[in-house]
């Protein structure tokens, strides 16, 4: 099976699950797949876990049972035999969200581009984008999700009080990061050029981001 096939059995596993067993799977699969784990290695490795669970659930034992009481410990050993993204595969796993981000704002830059036109408005005005801005869509979309990812992994096998410790700390930590990327903005704005981008190129833009989402990052 491919990548997306063994998501797909993955996902129909889960349905057969109970509530509990399901509840401590899930935290497994969110653990393994914010590892920096090879994908296709990670997700043979859930759908093990998986078969192995439903077999043990067949013969009333639970996930606990089976896996032990430290799940965190347990997942962590098996990540460290897993082999790591190499190469392509970690400019990859480091260049989507960016990609993804700037593709989108292009999506939305050809969109009141072109409602502009049709309504007769300051079109000139809205052409121009700030170097800056894309930097910091690029920058910060990365700093945000990676943080996200982060603070999901840590935050996956701790008990409900350790939960809302983390909670308070991820929000004053994202609260930082926002601060400093707006910070940043005004910085950059002042240094960094304009550019004039017509609607129909930020279509293009788009289309091209479209594209090379699916040719460069899509699970194969």
């Amino acid at each position: 099976m491919n990548t997306k096939q063994m998501i797909k059995e993955n996902n129909r596993l889960q349905d057969a699950m109970k509530p509990d067993n399901l509840s401590y799977y899930q935290d497994m699969v969110v653990y393994i797949r914010s590892s920096s784990v090879e994908e296709s290695k990670g997700e043979e490795l859930l759908l093990e876990i998986a078969q192995h669970l439903l077999d043990a659930q067949a013969k009333g034992k639970t996930a606990e049972e089976v896996f032990g009481s430290d799940p965190e410990s347990y997942c962590k050993e098996l990540v460290e035999q897993l082999p790591k993204m190499k190469g392509l595969n970690r400019l990859q796993y480091h260049l989507m969200i960016p990609w993804i981000a700037l593709t989108w704002f292009f999506f939305v830059q050809a969109l009141v581009g072109f409602i502009t036109t049709w309504t007769g408005g300051p079109v000139e005005r809205m052409t121009q984008v700030r170097i800056s801005t894309l930097v910091l869509i690029a920058g910060g979309s990365y700093v945000l999700i990676h943080a996200l990812m982060r603070w999901m992994k840590n935050d996956t096998f701790q008990p409900d009080e350790a939960r809302r410790k983390i909670n308070v700390r991820s929000m004053g930590i994202y609260m930082a990061i926002t601060v400093l990327i707006l910070i940043a903005g005004v910085w950059l704005g002042r240094l960094l050029p304009v550019l004039t981008i017509a609607p129909w190129v930020s279509l293009v833009l788009f289309l091209v981001g479209i594209a090379g989402t699916k040719f460069l990052f899509s699970s194969k």
